[in-house]
């Protein structure tokens, strides 16, 4: 977002990723972005919000990631293509580093590999490998900086939440997260699904969701997992009419800002359910919603309001 000019980026199964823009006088002009995809844009980032006032140090871009391997940045303003990144294949995630937002972090779901680029230059600074592949899509689902940038996290489908020094490439510490939870079956872990950060009085506090319907709470600093939440009902799928239990995941997590509650966060299911939970009262959810339309689809994205009690969702 800039001064005067709400943007948003979209892309989706066709391929396309396109760019929406929001005036002072609530005009809509979207475009669709020129590279020609050949897979699933499966990620889009952009840096605005991180970027000084010195443009000739750090541009503004739009990043657009793929199931085709490719990663495109572009011109925020115009749409205008300004340069592919050489990256992993099967992109999942584009990220930014918020000092500046002059580094991209970008993850592959197909080998579980973690590149960090530096975006004037083009280069490649960093891969992170540790991540392990269970089978097909089994590799890294989701990832970020830290707020103060110095470390990034990255989740999988093999369970775990991985903290990572981004100038050696060494992973500090391993949450496993569903690896030993009890949920798990002879399929192995269940994936983590979806991260968000900067929770807590301290902002130490990650969440991450899993395809087994919890999300699990972490203390970064600490070490320590201190909260699982169940967004998801056990009890009503054993109780449920159809003969196939029904399985819900949570695919959407996020932390209220500090000027809210920083010890708020929301849950959203592949059920459609939106759940809020106070971490102060052993993870107490405080209220659980959803759309009355029944042809909703489940929850793709979380985003709270920087400054008051309100959070928007997607859904499919």
């Amino acid at each position: 977002q800039s001064t005067n000019t709400l943007k948003i980026i979209t892309g989706g199964g066709d391929d396309k990723a396109f760019l929406h823009k929001l005036d002072n006088n609530n005009q809509l002009v979207s475009m669709q972005l020129p590279h020609n995809h050949t897979d699933s844009v499966s990620s889009v980032a952009t840096n605005e919000k991180y970027v000084s006032p010195d443009l000739a140090k750090t541009p503004k871009y739009v990043a657009v990631g793929a199931y085709d391997g490719s990663i495109i940045l572009y011109n925020p303003e115009n749409g205008e293509k300004i340069k592919t990144l050489d990256g992993p294949t099967d992109v999942e995630f584009v990220s930014f580093h918020p000092k500046g937002g002059s580094v991209l972090l970008a993850g592959s779901i197909s080998d579980a590999t973690v590149w960090m680029y530096h975006l004037p230059s083009s280069k490649c600074l960093q891969v992170f490998v540790g991540h392990e592949c269970n089978g097909e899509g089994g590799g890294v689902t989701g990832g970020c900086f830290t707020p103060d940038g110095k470390f990034a996290l990255t989740i999988g489908m093999d369970g775990t939440l991985r903290h990572w020094a981004p100038r050696t490439g060494m992973c500090r510490h391993v949450f496993k997260l569903t690896v030993d939870d009890g949920d798990s079956d002879d399929m192995g872990p269940a994936g983590l699904t979806c991260l968000a950060v900067d929770g807590g009085a301290d902002g130490q506090l990650a969440v991450a969701g899993a395809e087994n319907g919890n999300a699990y709470v972490v203390h970064l600093q600490g070490k320590k997992v201190v909260g699982t939440l169940r967004h998801f009902d056990v009890a009503q799928a054993n109780n449920a009419e159809d003969d196939e239990m029904m399985i819900t995941s949570v695919e959407s997590v996020g932390f209220a800002s500090k000027l809210v509650n920083p010890n708020w966060v929301a849950t959203g299911g592949s059920d459609g359910v939106l759940k809020i939970w106070d971490l102060t009262i052993e993870g107490q959810c405080r209220q659980s919603c959803s759309v009355p339309d029944s042809s909703t689809g489940g929850v793709t994205k979380i985003f709270w309001h920087p400054t008051q009690p309100i959070f928007f969702a997607s859904y499919t």
